[in-house]
């Protein structure tokens, strides 16, 4: 089931206490509505009752989809570069609720999900939107690789790549701010593009590079490795 819990929180602008309804997870099958709030970008965002101000609440819950076959563990951005230490916890709230330590009658709702891990929202409405579209998640991340090679000056270090819609058979990505999610520099490629990707085998290596780890995401390619990490 989906837990809501409303916990008081200061607004980011005045400080004022702001009774907020804070997820701590989300059943999409139960809750589709809950699924298209993720879609159209309002889910966890609230005005401040004191000053007016809107903001939105960093995402830190699991969401299951059993109907599309889906578990995501969303995170706030922030913690993108401990990903290896949080995908380690996030194995392990997959295993109790799914797993060896399940009862029987989960581990066997739990056979054929896809786990994925997710830092900020436009990540998780990402892998959100790819599910609901049909498409296969670790190829989309390979298409983004394509464009990426194609730029000449990838804005990774501000921003990153995500798909944001499917329009006359063609896939519209954009580089989406890390902080405000904001997305700008829009890019159109057929989507004949992922089929191309799936028949070539010179994307072999990479697919499993990045199907290796639940964090199915281009940018973890850019990120330093965790053993380097500080």
């Amino acid at each position: 089931m989906s837990i809501i819990r409303t916990t008081p929180i200061p607004c980011p602008a005045c400080g004022g206490a702001v009774d907020f309804p804070l997820v701590h997870s989300v059943n999409a099958d139960r809750r589709p509505d809950l699924r298209e709030d993720i879609l159209s970008t309002v889910f966890q965002r609230q005005a401040c009752p004191n000053c007016g101000t809107e903001f939105r609440v960093a995402p830190e819950f699991n969401y299951l989809d059993l109907g599309r076959r889906q578990w995501i563990a969303a995170w706030p951005a922030d913690r993108m570069g401990d990903w290896s230490a949080v995908a380690e916890r996030a194995r392990q709230a997959f295993e109790q609720a799914f797993g060896g330590g399940a009862p029987a009658s989960a581990r066997e709702l739990g056979k054929g999900l896809r786990c994925r891990l997710t830092f900020g929202w436009a990540a998780l409405r990402e892998k959100v939107f790819i599910a609901g579209a049909g498409l296969d998640d670790v190829t989309v991340e390979l298409a983004k690789m394509a464009l990426i090679r194609d730029s000449r000056q990838p804005p990774l270090g501000s921003a990153a790549l995500r798909l944001l819609a499917i329009q006359d058979a063609r896939l519209v990505f954009g580089w989406q701010d890390l902080q405000d999610e904001s997305a700008t520099e829009l890019i159109e490629v057929d989507a004949q593009l992922l089929a191309e990707i799936e028949a070539e085998g010179e994307w072999a290596e990479l697919r499993q590079r990045l199907s290796s780890e639940m964090f199915v995401d281009v940018l973890r390619l850019f990120l330093p490795t965790p053993e380097l990490q500080s």
